[in-house]
């Protein structure tokens, strides 16, 4: 199979999702230390588009590190 042109666009897709995976993921440790040192839930569920019943979810089930 001679398809480089597909094969170097599905190669790019999966660099773009493992990206947005790795961004998504520094957002939610950014918000649950942002509640841990204090910060209003409804601040930092709009700030970061985790629903505040998610980001509560989040901080409980987070490992437990020192903010």
């Amino acid at each position: 199979m001679d398809l480089p042109s597909l094969e170097l666009a599905v190669q790019r897709l999966r660099d773009a999702e493992a990206a947005m995976d790795a961004a998504r993921a520094d957002v939610e440790i950014e918000a649950v230390l942002a509640v841990r040192r204090g910060e209003a839930v409804e601040d930092v569920s709009a700030a970061s588009g985790i629903t505040p019943h998610d980001l509560l979810r989040l901080e409980k089930t987070a490992e437990r590190r020192p903010a």
